[in-house]
């Protein structure tokens, strides 16, 4: 279970990992070789997803405070992705300036 408590903010080449009820910052991940990340989404306690303005949907492996990439989708989008959301139910809902997908 993923906890609600957590706020994922993505950076230029970092995802900082928030706990917003103590308000303490828990963690900060590097993201190798990105570009800049607008959106990032967990999908379990292992594993996240990011959106970058390349058009690329990148899923990473957490180990630590490093990522190891697992999988890309390219050109899921028409522009910059800006927007991850996971459902909960298996699907994920990207969004960028032209079109909002759910996958």
């Amino acid at each position: 279970m993923i906890s609600k408590d957590l706020l994922l903010i993505p950076g230029t080449d970092k995802i900082s990992i928030i706990n917003v009820n103590k308000y303490n910052l828990i963690r900060v991940i590097d993201v190798p070789n990105s570009n800049i990340i607008a959106g990032v989404c967990m999908l379990n306690e292992n594993m996240l997803l990011t959106g970058d303005w390349t058009e690329k949907i990148k899923q990473w492996k957490i180990e630590g405070d490093n990522l190891i990439l697992i999988s890309q989708k390219e050109k899921t989008h028409g522009s910059d992705i800006n927007a991850l959301m996971n459902l909960g139910d298996g699907h994920i809902v990207s969004g960028s300036d032209d079109i909002i997908n759910v996958w």
